[in-house]
């Protein structure tokens, strides 16, 4: 059976789509949170007594993201998307925004976007294009992502939970699927009947998943989503 006779498909994407793009992994050789200092600069706590220090290590992320261009995998995503016969939730853990670059619609940013920037006492919510980030109620803007300490967007999660509760497909790509609570995506999607599918550079035994594929996204995405 063809990815695309699918009824209700969930795809959720990681870090690895992300790294031919010129974007660093999480969790992987190089990746960001190998680093303590910068762990340490993305907690909430860090956010209340060291907020210049966070927004402008965010703000280097963000100058990062603003040069990529989305890869091989998130352009065939998007296509996929395009002509899927049934319904398609793209649930991204990443802030990079690229997904919605290729042309994804129906993108579900779990852990926020760094395409935005927002006021913690109003919401207010922009796109600042300077380091310069503006003031709001007092203070400066903060990244609008996910971080340590946070909990998941009530809007975001509930978007997930229901899409998860009904498909029949589950794919998880470019990630190891260990970070929580998208750990617990691929049970859910199993409990819901659904085929699930790993994509990872690296594969690893006892994963959870019924089928697993080792190599990059690149490789593997334009494969199996045509």
């Amino acid at each position: 059976m063809e990815l695309r006779d699918y009824k209700n498909i969930v795809v959720m994407t990681g870090a690895g789509i992300s790294r031919s793009a010129g974007l660093a992994t999480y969790r992987g050789p190089g990746g960001l949170w190998n680093d303590e200092s910068k762990v340490a600069l993305s907690t909430v706590e860090s956010l209340r007594s060291r907020r210049d220090d966070v927004t402008g290590m965010f703000w280097g992320f963000r100058h990062a993201i603003w040069q990529a261009e989305p890869t091989a995998a998130h352009r065939a995503l998007a296509a996929f998307e395009k002509h899927c016969r049934g319904a398609f939730t793209l649930v991204t853990q990443n802030v990079d925004g690229l997904h919605q670059k290729a042309g994804s619609h129906n993108v579900v940013e779990y852990h926020g976007s760094l395409q935005s920037w927002r006021c913690e006492t109003c919401g207010r919510v922009c796109e600042p294009t300077t380091p310069e980030l503006p003031e709001c109620c007092g203070e400066a803007l903060r990244p609008d992502v996910v971080l340590f300490g946070e909990q998941i967007p009530v809007h975001a999660e509930h978007q997930v939970k229901g899409a998860l509760r009904d498909c029949d497909l589950f794919v998880a790509i470019g990630t190891s699927g260990t970070v929580w609570p998208a750990a617990l995506f691929v049970r859910s999607a199993e409990y819901a009947g659904a085929r699930t599918m790993l994509l990872n550079l690296e594969i690893e035994e006892g994963n959870g998943y019924h089928e697993s594929y080792a190599g990059t996204s690149d490789e593997l995405v334009p494969h199996w989503f045509t």
